[in-house]
C-alpha cells in the first residue's frame, strides 16, 4: 500500500525524464532474475520450434485475444470481441512510436475511431467505505504531459547499450511504467500502456532472435489481472521526480513483471500438452474460418530454428 507521505502530491512539474531514466540502477539480485528468465524464455521459442510457423503465429494471435481480454478486465471496461477484434487492426502495422501511434494504439483499445489527449488535470485515486477520497498521485499538467510525451517517445527510441536499454523485460517494463504515470488520456492509459509494452516487447525480440514479428509472442496481464492489486502498489509506490530516491522502488517494478514473465512461462511449461493437442486442430481449420488472420500471417517471418 502507498505511504501518506506519497498520497495527494502535487502534479509533477516538468522534469528530464532521460535524467530520471539515468539514475535507474540495476540491482544484482534483479539481474540474476533477469538472467533466469531469459534463459527461460529461449527455452520457451525453442519448444515453439518443432512447430511451423503458421501454428506458431496463430498461437502467439490467441495470446494477443487473451491479452486484451485481460487487460480490459483489469479496469473493469467492456470485453472486446474476438470478431470485433479480428475485424479491426489487431496485428501492429507498425513497432515504432510517435504521438499518433500513441493515439491509435489508444483508440483501439477504447474502441473508438479516434483518440485525443486530455485537456484538463487528471488524478489516480480511491474512495474510503467513509466517502473519503484518497488521492494516490496526480497527473502532470497539460503543458507538462506534452513536454514528458516528447521525453517518452525519444526514450522508447533509444538503443543504448545499456542493460536497461536493450532488455525487453525492462525496457518494456520502463516505458509501460512511464506511460501511466504521464497519464495522457482522460481513460483507458493502463491499457494503453500494457499495449504499448507488448509493442517494445516485440520490437526488441526481433532485433535479439531475428523475427519479424508484428504481435507480441508473449504477454503478461493475464498475470497481472490475478496479482492487479501488487501490480497497482508497484506503480504507486514509485516518487515520479527527481527529488526522491526511488531506485528501490524501480527495482521492485522490473521485479514485478519478471515475475508476471515467469508465471506465463511456467504456465506454458504446465499446460504444453494442451498447446500441441491446440495448435494440431488449426491446420483442420477453413480458411474462411480464419482469413483475416491467414492474410496477416503470410505478412510474418520468424526464425526458431536455427
Amino acid at each position: 500500500m502507498v505511504s501518506l507521505e506519497k498520497m495527494n502530491q502535487p502534479a509533477p512539474k516538468y522534469f528530464s525524464l532521460k535524467e530520471y531514466v539515468d539514475r535507474i540502477k540495476l540491482e544484482k539480485n534483479l539481474l540474476e532474475h533477469m538472467e533466469q528468465t531469459n534463459k527461460e524464455f529461449s527455452e520457451y521459442l525453442k519448444r515453439l520450434s518443432k512447430y511451423d510457423d503458421y501454428k506458431i503465429i496463430y498461437y502467439w494471435i490467441s495470446l494477443l485475444f487473451k491479452e486484451i481480454e485481460s487487460s480490459q478486465q483489469l479496469e473493469h471496461a467492456h470485453l472486446i470481441s474476438p470478431n470485433l477484434m479480428e475485424s479491426k487492426d489487431i496485428f501492429f502495422d507498425s513497432l515504432q512510436m510517435s504521438q499518433k501511434r500513441i493515439k491509435a494504439l489508444h483508440a483501439f483499445i477504447m474502441n473508438e475511431k479516434t483518440s485525443e489527449f486530455r485537456k484538463g488535470p487528471i488524478k489516480v485515486s480511491r474512495f474510503t467505505k467513509e466517502g473519503k477520497e484518497e488521492i494516490f498521485w496526480r497527473g502532470p499538467d497539460v503543458e507538462d504531459m506534452y513536454k514528458f510525451l516528447s521525453d517518452f517517445i525519444e526514450i522508447y527510441k533509444s538503443n543504448s547499450l545499456s542493460v536497461l536499454d536493450i532488455n525487453p523485460f525492462f525496457k518494456s517494463a520502463l516505458v509501460h511504467f512511464l506511460f501511466v504515470r504521464i497519464h495522457p488520456f482522460n481513460d483507458g492509459n493502463g491499457r494503453t500502456a500494457r499495449l504499448i509494452q507488448s509493442v517494445k516487447f516485440t520490437e526488441l525480440i526481433n532485433k535479439i532472435y531475428g523475427m519479424r514479428l508484428k504481435i507480441s509472442p508473449l504477454n503478461t496481464s493475464q498475470s497481472i489481472l490475478i496479482n492487479q492489486y501488487t501490480y497497482a502498489n508497484r506503480i504507486n509506490d514509485i516518487y515520479f521526480d527527481l527529488e526522491h530516491d526511488c531506485n528501490k522502488e524501480l527495482n521492485a517494478w522490473f521485479n514485478f513483471i519478471l515475475d508476471m514473465v515467469d508465471e506465463q512461462l511456467t504456465y506454458f511449461q504446465n499446460n504444453e500438452y494442451k498447446l500441441d493437442y491446440c495448435l494440431n486442430q488449426i491446420s483442420e481449420m477453413s480458411s474462411t474460418d480464419t482469413s483475416n488472420i491467414r492474410n496477416e500471417i503470410t505478412k510474418m517471418r520468424i526464425n526458431l530454428k536455427k
